[in-house]
């Protein structure tokens, strides 16, 4: 299986060179230039350990640092600032957490070995938890967005494969999905976030696609299918949303991260000046700031990767 999968994954990055390098046989794969602003961590640090996901508000950059156990936290210039958490069951400890948001002066935190979402100032001081449940058995959240009053949770259920929507209070409201590859149905979701419109965008990691779906559930739009060729997702992981709308979506087996159109259609792959793809390591959590810099989590490398993307 590893054998195949190396194929798979050298044969597609042979078929982009040939489409690049030899534009009078085909259409070249349209890129999009970025450039590096910075790095937090890496792998020369031990700071990070396998981080998996991160998130942006207006005072700091929030990092979920999994193999530590705790979120680190950075000023906008980079440096180190401060500690959320450490491993434990305690309020304020975690359990190997995967997914955070940030929004309403609040960050959330997908704490998934406690089966919790754990809410903290931005100052990472603790404020609530609430314990993630269905049908009475503990959940296993893997990523967490608030709606844009703060009043409702959207949690993505690794191990029950729905997403579920939580009060701020902690009481289920509603929930929908469930094993397998129709529509609507999951396959291990993971990255969730919200457009400015209120709907809900999910990737749903083994059918290898983002769905897209309105507050109540009802499916409004799948982006992406099984594949190695432009527009295709072999093993997709993250999901963010720029302010025209635009899904930026990574690939951590293929190392790339696509782009689309609000209406699902390919754009482009994110690239150098020299047009060829950005090879990631590993990336996996992707989030955009309100001046669309990219913050891309690459796990392997034990970093978080900071790009300006050329208009």
């Amino acid at each position: 299986m590893c054998l195949s999968r190396k194929l798979v994954a050298k044969s597609f990055f042979i078929f982009l060179f040939l489409l690049i390098s030899c534009p009078g046989k085909a259409d070249s794969i349209p890129t999009r230039a970025i450039q590096p602003l910075m790095e937090l961590g890496g792998q020369t640090s031990d700071l990070l350990a396998l981080p998996s996901d991160v998130a942006v508000d207006a005072r700091y950059i929030y990092v979920v640092d999994g193999g530590n156990h705790r979120v680190v936290v950075f000023d906008h210039n980079g440096r180190y600032r401060f500690q959320i958490g450490g491993p434990g069951e305690a309020e304020g400890q975690f359990s190997s957490p995967v997914g955070i948001t940030a929004g309403n002066g609040e960050i959330y935190v997908a704490d998934t070995g406690n089966h919790r979402i754990q809410i903290f100032s931005q100052t990472g001081n603790f404020i609530s938890s609430i314990v993630m449940h269905d049908g009475g058995k503990p959940a296993r959240p893997i990523d967490i967005t608030v709606n844009h009053n703060g009043k409702e949770l959207y949690i993505t259920g690794n191990r029950n494969h729905k997403v579920m929507v939580f009060s701020r209070q902690g009481n289920l409201l509603r929930e929908w999905g469930s094993n397998g590859s129709n529509r609507g149905q999951f396959r291990y979701p993971a990255s969730a976030t919200l457009l400015a419109d209120g709907r809900l965008a999910v990737v749903d990691v083994l059918n290898t696609r983002v769905q897209v779906f309105n507050p109540g559930g009802d499916l409004s739009l799948v982006v992406g299918d099984w594949g190695v060729l432009p527009g295709q997702f072999f093993r997709p992981k993250g999901v963010a949303v720029d302010s025209a709308g635009r899904f930026y979506v990574s690939d951590s087996y293929m190392n790339l991260i696509q782009v689309f159109a609000d209406s699902g259609e390919f754009l482009y792959v994110l690239g150098s000046e020299d047009g060829m793809p950005w090879r990631f390591d590993t990336p996996t959590g992707i989030a955009l700031d309100t001046q669309d810099r990219l913050y891309v989590v690459e796990m392997l490398k034990n970093q978080v990767s900071v790009f300006e993307i050329s208009p």
